[in-house]
């Protein structure tokens, strides 16, 4: 599994990377915190969460439940281990502590758009050539893209 960071707080308090899930095993580890994965590359990723099976559809943002220790014993956490049924995927993994509330939207944007980010959002460029791959806000994508934009709000 290759780890690849995108942004993350001065404080601690949020981190955001891309995981290349490319066999069955644990994702990894990143104990204490509560983690929203959205698939943005390839077909499903099916997680196994506290011995339930959920299955992550493209662009679409899973909450992992409480607090995660992954790919370990976990302690008031959750366990997490990822299969690839139907081939390698890239998963961006947002990973927030009780300080932070986080959100993933992903959108098409057209040839002409200009999409702003505020201060407490970053964009990852999915699909598209006009933007940089990492927005950190504020900023703004522009043009004809797929571009996932998080959220993370201070409650």
């Amino acid at each position: 599994m290759a780890v690849r960071e995108l942004a993350r707080a001065d404080d601690g308090s949020w981190l955001i990377c891309l995981v290349d899930v490319g066999a069955d095993g644990p994702l990894p580890s990143r104990p204490g915190v509560r983690r929203l994965l959205t698939v943005v590359d390839g077909p499903v990723l099916g997680i196994e969460v506290e011995g339930a099976t959920h299955v992550l559809e493209p662009q679409r943002p899973f909450a992992v439940p409480g607090p995660a220790v992954v790919g370990g014993a976990a302690v008031g956490g959750a366990v997490v281990v990822a299969s690839v049924p139907e081939g390698p995927v890239r998963v961006l993994d947002v990973v927030v502590d009780d300080s932070v509330d986080s959100f993933v939207t992903v959108l098409e944007l057209g040839r002409s758009s200009v999409l702003p980010l505020a201060g407490d959002q970053v964009a990852h460029v999915i699909k598209g050539t006009e933007s940089p791959d990492v927005v950190v806000g504020p900023g703004e994508v522009r043009g004809r893209c797929t571009v996932a934009v998080v959220t993370l709000q201070r409650p």
